[in-house]
């Protein structure tokens, strides 16, 4: 299900140049890595942990990315 969790890295993302593809790069990094408490959501009974694990990376992504763009980090 990691389509959910990319298409929340990509929320409110300016489609120009390779932001588009950084914002799935951080999504990527952030699903394989699993920062606190992303890790934890993975414990959630049936499907709805790895889900979870997956929107929880999306987060991290768009928060990181968002950021870059509002401090002029990423073009």
């Amino acid at each position: 299900m990691r389509f959910a969790g990319q298409l929340v890295a990509l929320i409110a993302v300016p489609w120009r140049g390779n932001l588009f593809w950084r914002a799935l790069i951080l999504f990527r990094a952030f699903d394989i890595l699993k920062p606190p408490p992303v890790r934890q959501l993975e414990a959630l009974p049936e499907g709805i942990g790895i889900v979870l694990d997956d929107v929880a990376a999306g987060l991290y992504a768009l928060g990181v990315v968002h950021l870059f763009l509002r401090f002029g980090l990423l073009r």
